[in-house]
């Protein structure tokens, strides 16, 4: 089960990514790694990842 904290970080990058106007593709919690996933973007070049205390980090790909 997801905690508070990260369940909240993903709400508010969500409402983020939604306001940029990127569609979110995946959103994804990994019970073994305790993280969510949120995979948006037109083509999917958006990565983030939200940790187990709520801290997160992202990656952007280039196509």
């Amino acid at each position: 089960m997801p905690r508070s904290s990260q369940l909240l970080k993903c709400l508010v990058l969500c409402q983020t990514l939604s306001n940029c106007y990127q569609p979110i593709q995946l959103i994804r919690y990994d019970e073994i790694r305790k993280e969510i996933f949120i995979i948006a973007g037109e083509l999917g070049t958006i990565e983030i990842t939200i940790f187990e205390q709520g801290q997160w980090r992202y990656d952007v790909t280039e196509t």
